[in-house]
């Protein structure tokens, strides 16, 4: 691989390559950092994990180019083909590095400014409901249909997205018979009980879809922290606007009162209840994938803190 990166870095740059340094974070594509003798001196080059057209190069830099389009902090990118992406190296700290030694002022600040980058995503209007693919196509719902035999029965769009994405990862780990029979029972109780309250009816948005601090870069500017990037769209899509706080849900911002005020001041408001239908969705989906990986006890685990956060809301 590092004579293949350098090649590259000859043809791209004509550039002689000084360090390269695999980046092991991520999950979608092999990422590694590059020093050169050239400008721009340091760079990410990304090479495709993935053929999936949902989580491919191509779905990635569409979405990066438009959220550049809204002036949205996005690393540039130098060079783009269907093998690769060169990409600038933010020169800023990853949040999640430094969250614990900052003061309590200091996150609710950045807080704030997290709140006003999500709303600014959010403000993106897209055209359907859906998953982002290549070259920003969206795939949405399109079922088999019989031919006109009455009047049209009207139904909730983005309901019928969430509930495909969320019932199939459930129907993955059912496969296992992983789950018992009465927290399978408590899931589709919580599911009928709580469905209206995410009956979202505004316009798709385009939404990060792993929105935390690990993908959010700042730098301290007369004694302030800044947001000067955020990174890593493969998980876009064309959603609801709650979906995008499942991350920072998972991370406490929501429990410390003063960061979820924060985050309310930055944003505006915030559906709460939606958010958290969402992350246990989503949490199954978690529960699944590292199942799958071999990870039961962590899959357990996962389990173990839905059962609980259900049987709180029923």
């Amino acid at each position: 691989m590092e004579n293949r990166i350098k090649q590259i870095i000859k043809e791209e740059f004509n550039a002689e390559t000084l360090l390269i340094r695999r980046i092991t974070e991520g999950y979608s594509h092999y990422m590694y950092e590059v020093t050169t003798n050239k400008q721009p001196f340091r760079m990410i080059i990304r090479f495709s994990n993935n053929k999936k057209e949902d989580v491919n190069l191509g779905k990635e830099k569409y979405v990066m180019d438009l959220l550049r389009k809204n002036n949205i902090p996005v690393p540039k990118i130098y060079s783009y083909s269907h093998k690769y992406m060169i990409m600038e190296k933010f020169s800023g700290i990853r949040l999640d590095t430094i969250w614990e030694s900052l003061t309590k002022e200091e996150k609710i600040q950045i807080t704030r400014k997290i709140g006003k980058l999500l709303s600014k995503i959010h403000h993106i209007k897209l055209e359907k409901f859906g998953i982002i693919k290549d070259k920003g196509k969206i795939k949405s719902d399109e079922p088999f249909k019989f031919r006109k035999m009455g009047e049209y029965i009207e139904y909730n769009k983005f309901l019928r997205e969430w509930l495909k994405a969320g019932l199939e990862d459930l129907a993955r780990i059912l496969s296992y018979k992983h789950i018992s029979k009465e927290l399978i029972i408590e899931i589709f109780r919580y599911l009928t009980t709580n469905l209206h309250k995410i009956e979202y009816s505004g316009e798709p948005v385009l939404i990060h879809g792993d929105f935390m601090p690990d993908h959010i870069f700042v730098e301290k500017i007369n004694n302030n922290y800044e947001i000067i990037g955020l990174i890593d769209f493969e998980f876009a899509l064309s959603y609801a606007p709650e979906y995008d706080f499942i991350k920072l849900h998972r991370k406490g911002f929501f429990n410390d009162e003063n960061l979820k005020k924060a985050l309310k001041e930055g944003y505006g408001e915030i559906n709460e209840e939606a958010v958290e239908i969402h992350r246990i969705m989503r949490d199954l989906g978690f529960a699944w994938v590292v199942l799958e990986s071999g990870d039961k006890s962590l899959s357990d685990k996962t389990l173990k803190d839905i059962e609980k956060r259900i049987k709180t809301k029923l």
